[in-house]
This record gives structure tokens, sequence and C-alpha cells, in this order.
């Protein structure tokens, strides 16, 4: 490691809590990295209010909070995130914040996720893909919020989604750091091709590099057969990849800056 001091911001899912990554973190800090874990409104297994009293506004001005007094102990800040905590990570690196180096994200969407408005994809999916998908599920669930999930809850669940989802398809194209995406195949909470979306979109201003994973479902930390591969694709990304895109990408702005007529 360079003589800066490198952080990495860890966030967790919905319905998850700062445990989820603490595999993580021991990782990380064991390479020498300062690492923070981030507690989403709502979250963790003695959340101050409840889940369905909070809103995406509220988790989203949380993460910028957390970001700046993050950085303000840094040289360097890359961030990680998972599924909500990945939606976060990519619309706090759209806000474009000083000291951000790179993201990496995992199993974030950027308009559907199956039970919200896409279950007709679920229905279309391939029977092997779904028998594993439902192998996977029971075995990569790690549960330490459980929100109050009544009847009545259920509208600003939805009314909630619709900001962050609306939120994505404005903002996600202002990302100007170098992405890592990882999606599981079999995930049969948010789609697959929901990486591709995003990593087609996000690619028209900033470098992206996608992972494949087949051994887990939607949830990959703290336990699941795509463990060991998520380190690789985070501690790679730290490490190497993010410095190449990034070069790569401003190589190729010189040339196409070269190539342009003068007038």
């Amino acid at each position: 490691m360079s003589g800066n001091k490198k952080g990495v911001l860890l966030l967790h899912g919905l319905t998850g809590s700062p445990v989820e990554m603490m595999p993580v973190q021991s990782q990380l800090e064991q390479t020498g990295y300062h690492t923070r874990l981030i507690t989403l409104p709502g979250h963790g297994e003695r959340p101050a209010r409840c889940f369905f009293e909070t809103s995406a506004i509220e988790i989203l001005d949380h993460c910028a909070a957390e970001y700046e007094r993050f950085a303000a102990e840094v040289d360097e800040v890359y961030m990680v995130g998972h599924s909500l905590g990945g939606i976060c990570t990519l619309l706090t690196a759209a806000t474009q914040p000083v000291k951000l180096k790179g993201i990496v994200v995992f199993s974030a969407p950027y308009e559907h996720a199956y039970f919200y408005n896409y279950v007709l994809g679920l229905a279309r999916m391939p029977i092997p893909h779904l028998i594993r998908g439902l192998y996977f599920a029971p075995r990569d669930k790690a549960r330490f919020t459980r929100p109050d999930c009544k009847p009545w809850n259920i509208p600003k669940l939805v009314q909630q989604s619709r900001v962050i989802f609306s939120l994505m398809k404005e903002q996600v194209r202002h990302i100007q750091v170098p992405v890592s995406l990882a999606h599981s195949v079999y995930d049969l909470t948010i789609p697959y091709t929901e990486m591709q979306k995003l990593a087609a979109i996000i690619g028209q201003s900033a470098p992206v590099r996608m992972t494949s994973l087949n051994r887990s479902g939607h949830r990959i930390f703290p336990v699941s057969g795509d463990m060991d591969e998520a380190m690789r694709v985070i501690a790679h990304f730290i490490d190497q990849d993010c410095d190449t895109l990034a070069a790569s990408r401003a190589a190729l702005s010189n040339r196409q800056s070269l190539s342009l007529p003068s007038l």
C-alpha cells in the first residue's frame, strides 16, 4: 500500500445490519485499510425507529453525512455496498463527493425488483435458474432487522421504492469514478439483468467492470458460496482494478481529444 491512508466505507443491505459486512471489514483491516461500517436508518439489532418510519431521502442523507465524517479521517475513500447499501453507494457517488476513488456494488437494482414491479420477470425465469435460486436462498439469508411488515405499511414501502428507482434513473449517469458491479445469476430478488443496465448507463460517464456470481442468491454477506469471490472482487478492485480502469478511461479520453478536428 502507498503512504495514502485508504478508507473503505461498508454499507449493508435491506433488512440487514453492519454484522453482515463484518467479515469484509476484518479482511480489509488485516490488509491495512481503515474501515467504517454504516448502520442504515431503521436497521440494526435495535433500531431507534422502525424501518417504515424512515424515508428514502433520510437514508441517503444519513449516508452522505457518514461519508463526510469518514472522508475527514482518510486520504482516499472507497465504498462497498450490497442491495440497498449498493443503491446508497451509487447515489452517493453520483454527487461526486471529494476523495471518492471508486465503488464496489453488489446486487443492486436500476429499475426493477422482482417482488416490487417485475413479477412477470420472475415467472419468465428458466426453471433451472429458479430451482437453483431457491436452493441458494435459505443458505445465504442472514437477517438482523425485522421490519414491521404490517399490511398498512406496504403502501409506504411501495412509495419509497418509487422514489429510489426515480433517483437511480436520474442520478447514476453522473457517476465519474471507477465502478465494480457484481451480481448473482440466481438472484431471486433483483434481476441479474439490472447489473447490465447499470453498467450501460454508468459506462457513459465512468469506467465499469462487471462480475457474475454463481454460488449465491441475493444475499452474499456474511455467509454464502460466493463470499471468497466477493472478497476477491473487493480487494482486487481497491488494490489494482480501480487505478487500471481510471487510467484506461483517461487514455481513451486523451485519444478522443487528439482525434477531434481543430476549428
